[in-house]
């Protein structure tokens, strides 16, 4: 009779197992940013076929929804757009999330049939009313760069630092390289790479665009940004937060005596400097989304400026100065 009632356990447990449950899926896409046509969800449950399981907004609210059965009782999905043109890229460690190599997928274990709350897209959570992400164009100039490679690529903390998977391009064959990237609306670090992980960047720590952290793996200075919106940064050099300048012409090349004060600043700060050559320069202060701020050109052999950024948030800021033999970056804070 014990043999009996075992066997029937199991039996029922593997029926269970086998049911079939009706998932429904709520995407709320009212912060986001870019343009988009159809929404769909992609999972172990449908092979991530792209746009064979579109979502469908009835009520024109914003929040797109769809119905789907599933006979496991866990898997992993994430949210796209229009077969696959857009996808979500979410953050390894978040809470709703499980990351495998270099892909972190929503997941999800099911105990029944399931009406998910409305989420926000690149989120574990309902939308706050502001965009929880942001497209951005990365560049990075490698005009300059002798070594041999095939490929450049973006690597960072929002794709899961995976080698190859974000190549970028030259499209002028300039060897100015460049990429869009939706990114979540947060700090994120990341640098260039060349053919995945064969050569990266190595930055200085300290330097104005970059951050260092210490973990159990060793001390990594990775570049930092922090996008509240919809940006395009400017075309920086290989290993560093400047232009590039031409071949041959060394970074601060006749320029002495070099002093920006206060810093910190309220905002009103002088620079001064000299030069052995009276040259034109550029004074460019921009952002930490590398939006330029301020932008003035001077010609003389000396830099004696009064520059007024009182109107501007509270926070770090770059200031460059750029001439034929000057490559100049210093982190400026201002204060309230």
């Amino acid at each position: 009779m014990k043999k009996i009632t075992l066997v029937l356990a199991l039996f029922g447990a593997l029926f269970a197992t086998a049911q079939t449950q009706n998932v429904t899926f709520q995407l709320d896409m009212n912060n986001y940013s870019g343009a988009f046509t159809t929404p769909e969800v992609n999972g172990i449950f449908n092979g991530w076929c792209g746009n064979c399981i579109p979502m469908i907004d009835a009520n024109l609210d914003g929040i797109w929804e769809v119905t789907v059965p599933i006979t496991d009782d866990s898997t992993e999905y994430k949210f796209s757009f229009d077969n696959w043109t857009g996808q979500e890229s979410l953050l390894p460690g978040s809470s709703c999330t499980k990351t495998v190599g270099a892909n972190t997928n929503r997941f999800i274990v099911l105990t029944g049939d399931t009406v998910m709350e409305p989420v926000c897209w690149e989120s574990c959570g309902t939308c706050s009313g502001s965009p929880v992400s942001a497209m951005v164009t990365f560049k990075v100039d490698l005009s300059n760069d002798t070594s041999t490679y095939t490929t450049v690529n973006l690597n960072g903390t929002f794709n899961n630092w995976c080698g190859s998977c974000t190549e970028m391009l030259s499209p002028n064959n300039d060897g100015i390289y460049e990429v869009d990237v939706v990114v979540p609306i947060d700090s994120i670090e990341f640098k260039y790479t060349l053919d995945g992980w064969t050569a990266e960047e190595n930055l200085t720590e300290g330097s104005p665009c970059t951050t260092t952290k210490t973990d159990a793996s060793g001390t990594f200075t990775n570049r930092l940004l922090v996008p509240t919106g919809d940006t395009t940064l400017a075309a920086v050099c290989w290993e560093s937060c400047a232009t590039c300048v031409p071949l041959g012409i060394a970074d601060n090349n006749g320029l002495t005596d070099f002093v920006i004060s206060p810093n910190p600043s309220n905002g009103i700060i002088n620079i001064s400097a000299s030069l052995n050559d009276v040259e034109e320069y550029t004074i460019i202060v921009v952002d930490l989304q590398g939006r330029v701020i301020l932008s003035k050109v001077v010609k003389d052999n000396t830099i004696n400026e009064n520059i007024d950024l009182s109107i501007v948030e509270s926070g770090m800021y770059i200031l460059n100065i750029v001439g034929s033999e000057i490559v100049v970056s210093e982190r400026i804070m201002i204060t309230e």
